[in-house]
């Protein structure tokens, strides 16, 4: 028989690739993810050491919202990425995300991650602060 599931896995991977491709275009803004992998504990400094890999591609940006928090601008913005975007990785709230606001490189910090998948994860909706 065939494998309904997985055929459709692959049809919404390529259909969210397509409009992530097509949407990064039209929104175009292009951000750095910097995923932060097998995080290792120095006992003896206390730091926390991660193997960072560095990925730049084009995204769609939706601003969402911006307000007022103690006499700064908190703003938010939410990123539609496809796993192959990022190595075929989950995202983690570790992972950071630079991306241009302003004129001016800011560095976002993931607040909820959204996967959607079947099978096999296709789209993630991820919303920063920054």
């Amino acid at each position: 028989g065939v494998d309904m599931a997985g055929a459709l896995d692959s049809l919404f991977k390529s259909v969210a690739k397509q409009v992530v491709a097509d949407l990064g275009k039209s929104f175009d803004h292009t951000i750095t993810y910097t995923r932060k992998a097998s995080p290792t504990y120095n006992t003896s400094t206390g730091t926390l050491t991660t193997t960072d890999t560095v990925y730049s591609f084009d995204v769609p940006v939706e601003f969402v919202q911006s307000e007022e928090e103690e006499g700064r601008e908190e703003r938010q913005a939410r990123l539609y990425i496809t796993p192959d975007q990022i190595g075929d990785n989950q995202p983690t709230f570790e992972d950071m995300v630079t991306l241009k606001y302003a004129g001016s490189n800011r560095t976002a910090q993931i607040t909820d991650i959204r996967t959607f998948k079947g099978d096999q994860e296709y789209l993630f909706q991820i919303l920063v602060r920054f």
